[in-house]
């Protein structure tokens, strides 16, 4: 596991529209929390809020949101993945199965909870995916902190946490075996959806990450945040399944 003095934070700004560099305030030698309030006319637990600060101490060079993250509400258009060529799995000689396009081995198949198929990606889905993968490339490079969940730094399921809920999604701090309980497994992943691993740190479900397309996804790592192939072997020999909360789903 790798530490660093790094808080990287972020703006949330419309789906329709990326992050801007400008609403973000770069820490400078001889600010307060109280200053960068003052000078950006906001109130001091305001800042504390939008940045998930748990303390007053900050950083020099460190990035702040100093605006009111907005949360989109129109009608996003909708996020379309490109769509691998399935790989067919032979499980008896009169029957074939479609599988994700991830080489999984039989016996992770086998011992991977059976779960009910995604439907399509809500409206509401599509919003909170945009916003998720907007965001998403602010935050590489913050740090491993076991059971962190604020850009002070992240595990693997507090850097979901933290995505989501920023995107709009009301979920709770859970691990990533209880939110893997919470999803439906999709057979043709989009942008935004989840993927899951197993037997990495321990056994069971271990590890989970949000998938980015092209057979890439972005995790906090032990390395921090970054993006990872899934055809990498160590990826390939841990994947389980790609998922979609079911809170996303068409009823």
């Amino acid at each position: 596991m790798f530490k660093k003095v790094l808080i990287v934070t972020v703006l949330l700004t419309s789906f329709a529209t990326t992050a801007s560099a400008n609403a973000l305030y770069e820490v400078k030698k001889g600010d307060t929390l109280t200053k960068i309030a003052k000078v950006n006319k906001v109130a001091i637990n305001d800042l504390r809020s939008w940045n998930k600060l748990t303390k007053d101490s900050i950083f020099i060079k460190q990035k702040l949101i100093v605006n009111k993250p907005i949360v989109a509400t129109k009608t996003p258009a909708k996020v379309v993945a490109a769509k691998p060529k399935p790989v067919i799995v032979t499980n008896t000689p009169k029957q074939e199965i479609e599988v994700s396009p991830i080489e999984v081995k039989d016996a992770q198949l086998s011992t991977a909870p059976i779960m009910k198929q995604a439907n399509n990606l809500s409206i509401k889905g599509q919003a909170i995916y945009s916003l998720m993968i907007d965001l998403s490339k602010y935050l590489e490079g913050i740090p491993y902190l076991y059971a962190g969940n604020t850009a002070d730094g992240f595990d693997c399921s507090g850097f979901i946490y933290f995505l989501h809920a920023q995107a709009g999604l009301d979920i709770t701090r859970q691990s990533s075996e209880s939110y893997f309980a919470q999803t439906a497994n999709v057979v043709l992943p989009v942008v935004g959806d989840l993927v899951f691993f197993e037997n990495t740190y321990k056994q069971g479900i271990s590890h989970m990450g949000v998938y980015l397309g092209d057979n890439k996804f972005i995790h906090a790592g032990s390395k921090g945040v970054e993006v990872a192939s899934l055809e990498s072997t160590y990826w390939k020999e841990h994947f389980v399944s790609f998922n979609r909360f079911n809170s996303l789903t068409v009823n």
